[in-house]
């Protein structure tokens, strides 16, 4: 059976039911579900499966009825829709929270992980700040390497939480060190949870304009007119640097310090739209000499 709970993008989900119950029943096609759900077409189902269109709350109840819903999983999809629809980060990490809430113990452990690990800033500072030296589970000391300061027990919970990620591990001699594991984004759930990140990560930014010396941080800005292939070939420059500075940075010997970089882009002017294909010029009339001999 289908499970929503398994589900973070509500559109996979009715993709998902909707051939299950075509396996138990030829006749649940696009226009069955048109005619009990209210479409006015038939190819609306397609149209939201596909993403072109949106469904809206009134049509929650009855998508919940067709695919015999209970009170919970009613709410969890309702809930869903909400998450997918939402725009703002705030917006959507509100939903995401209540969806993450009602999954429970339904939530698979690699999503939990991934929602604790991108909650907060300072996991990922702890666990570089593992290999500046060594941490045999000092954690006041560990608490007051990071800027800002977090608090003896937020640095106590990103070890326990890094160590069952397996993003670290104690070594025989009881000091901490590094794995090469990773955690993985791609998907609805961890896009929303790397947008959130990426937030506290600007926040980061602010502070350290307004609290450290400027020999210590490097901010430059550039505001510029460019078209949309140039703009393309910009992002690929910057995919290629950002590879290049992860390389430099495994490269480095000796390392004694953590730094947080942004890379931010965005259009501070409303885009054009795309223009419409210019039909081809229709080839001229051939007329007849006179006489009407050619």
């Amino acid at each position: 059976m289908v499970n929503i709970f398994e589900y973070i993008d509500y559109r996979q989900y009715l993709r998902d039911a909707y051939a299950e119950r075509r396996e138990e029943s030829a006749k649940f096609s696009y226009r069955f579900i048109a005619s009990k759900v209210g479409f006015s077409s038939p190819g609306f189902f397609a149209n939201v499966l596909s993403g072109k269109k949106d469904i809206s709350l009134k049509l929650v109840l009855k998508f919940a009825e067709l695919f015999r819903l209970g009170r919970k999983e009613k709410e969890y999809f309702e809930t869903l829709v909400l998450f997918n629809k939402a725009t703002g980060t705030s917006e959507k990490k509100e939903y995401l929270d209540r969806l993450i809430a009602m999954r429970g113990t339904r939530l698979k452990k690699v999503e939990a992980h991934q929602w604790e690990y991108f909650e907060k800033w300072h996991h990922t500072a702890v666990r570089e700040l593992i290999a500046l030296q060594p941490f045999r589970g000092d954690f006041r000391a560990l608490a007051a390497m990071t800027n800002p300061p977090i608090t003896v027990q937020e640095a106590r919970k990103s070890i326990e939480l890094l160590e069952r990620l397996g993003l670290i591990r104690k070594g025989m001699d009881g000091v901490y060190e590094r794995t090469d594991a990773a955690i993985s984004a791609g998907d609805a759930l961890s896009q929303a949870l790397i947008s959130a990140y990426q937030v506290q990560a600007m926040e980061l930014a602010k502070y350290a304009m307004d609290h450290l010396p400027s020999g210590t941080r490097n901010f430059s800005t550039l505001t510029m007119s460019v078209s949309g292939p140039t703009y393309e070939a910009m992002l690929e420059e910057l995919r290629s640097f950002r590879r290049r500075l992860l390389e430099m940075a495994q490269e480095s010997d000796n390392v004694d310090r953590v730094y947080q970089m942004n890379f931010h882009v965005f259009p501070l002017t409303a885009l054009p739209q795309p223009k419409a294909a210019t039909p081809a010029p229709r080839p001229p009339l051939r007329t007849l000499p006179p006489g009407g001999k050619r």
